[in-house]
């Protein structure tokens, strides 16, 4: 007799340390929501250390899409127009994500904020600079 365990279909809402490890290319719904990107961190702390969390964007970088702020999280700063940016060069940076709910009863990623930067050789050394947030809501996949 097969027996199973319902699960929440996600990592629970809250606050996480993570490490983002990657983007990729994601297929599904593509005729319904157009081309999309698979954002994916690992949780490096606590209960769920080592289980994967994600954010799905759509496929077009701009200052006020989910994937452009995203983008500008995890980079660390601005992403200037005409600057061209791969994922792969951030993968590794570690920060603090939180996890919302989704209305199908699963968990997506809705804010990461990258750990500070050590500074450079500048006047300013040793001063902390604030991180870009990504946060929104606009838009979603089932």
């Amino acid at each position: 007799m097969l027996e199973f365990t319902m699960q929440s279909g996600g990592l629970p809402v809250g606050s996480y340390r993570a490490e983002f490890i990657g983007a990729e290319d994601y297929l599904e719904n593509v005729e319904k929501f157009g081309e999309a990107v698979l954002l994916q961190w690992r949780v490096l702390e606590g209960e769920h250390a080592g289980s994967d969390v994600t954010r799905i964007c759509s496929k077009k970088l701009t200052p006020k899409t989910a994937l452009g702020k995203f983008a500008v999280a995890i980079k660390g700063g601005a992403i200037q127009t005409g600057e061209r940016f791969s994922f792969a060069s951030y993968i590794g940076v570690c920060g603090s994500l939180l996890v919302e709910a989704t209305d199908n009863g699963g968990s997506r990623v809705s804010v990461f904020m990258r750990d500070a930067q050590p500074a450079q050789a500048t006047p300013q050394a040793g001063v902390a600079q604030p991180q870009p947030v990504a946060q929104t809501s606009v838009e979603t996949f089932s």
